[in-house]
């Protein structure tokens, strides 16, 4: 599992050099197993307890299979008249102690390198909400988004709607963003195909609800897995720009992978 992920992020940086993409988002899986099986609604409540400030979601419960998660983040929400995107990319783990979480947090919000994977995304969002109609408000500088075990770069992006405009519109021209699949978009999912062997099925999914008049919310199912019987299969990927480290892209992975690991029962 390792060196094939870090085999596949070199293969990722090879491109980047070659100037044939400028992102591409690598998922990696992790199966566990146990005899007697998961129990996903004990593992529904142990995300609602952790993870407050989180989307807990969980889908396609039929006989044993179960799609569930904690994510943080959120594709588009549109209700009154406006619309809300965030992007979410750029990531640290949480310290040990207050002063080594904030050494991190320091170091997340000053990297070149994660500032340049946050702004792909924020460029993106506004360009694709652009050629919708709208006219974004963005803030000037991202802030910090602190979970239970890493932290995210975070922009929170309003549009007020020049016109109704069903949200399912919007999250077919968003989805797959830059921040769960790379850029260009094309490109990317044409080297995700070649680079991930496993099918990523749920994952990074848009999952919402939508209202009789277009209205809703979608987010994006990450820091998920899906179980089955007595095997969870845990989903966690990593945006490799120029500049990403491949021994620092495997640690983000495992932070990630923390999320479903703490919460199964």
């Amino acid at each position: 599992q390792y060196g094939q992920f870090i085999s596949r992020v070199k293969h990722a940086l090879k491109l980047l050099e070659e100037g044939d993409i400028e992102k591409l988002v690598l998922a990696a899986a992790l199966t566990l197993e146990q005899p007697q099986g998961f129990n996903w609604l004990g593992t529904l409540q142990n995300l609602r307890q952790q993870y407050t400030n989180s989307y807990i979601f969980s889908v396609g419960q039929q006989g044993q299979q179960v799609f569930l998660g904690a994510s943080p983040e959120r594709l588009v929400k549109i209700a009154n008249g406006v619309l809300w995107a965030d992007a979410l990319a750029g990531s640290r783990p949480r310290g040990q102690t207050q002063q080594e979480d904030q050494n991190l947090r320091h170091g997340l919000y000053h990297s070149p390198k994660e500032r340049y994977e946050h702004q792909v995304i924020v460029e993106f969002l506004c360009q694709t909400l652009q050629r919708l109609g709208m006219t974004c408000e963005v803030p000037a500088k991202p802030r910090i988004l602190e979970l239970s075990h890493i932290q995210h770069l975070q922009t929170l992006i309003q549009a007020p709607l020049p016109q109704p405009i069903h949200i399912l519109q919007v999250v077919a021209a968003l989805h797959p963003t830059p921040a769960v699949a790379g850029y260009p978009a094309a490109r990317a999912q044409h080297w995700l195909r070649q680079l991930e062997p496993f099918d990523r099925n749920g994952y990074a999914a848009p999952l919402g609800w939508v209202t009789p008049t277009g209205e809703g919310e979608f987010i994006v199912g990450i820091r998920s897995a899906h179980l089955q019987d007595n095997h969870a299969h845990l989903f966690a990927g990593a945006g490799i720009v120029k500049g990403s480290h491949p021994e620092r892209e495997w640690q983000e992975i495992l932070w990630k992978f923390q999320t479903m690991i703490s919460a199964l029962a």
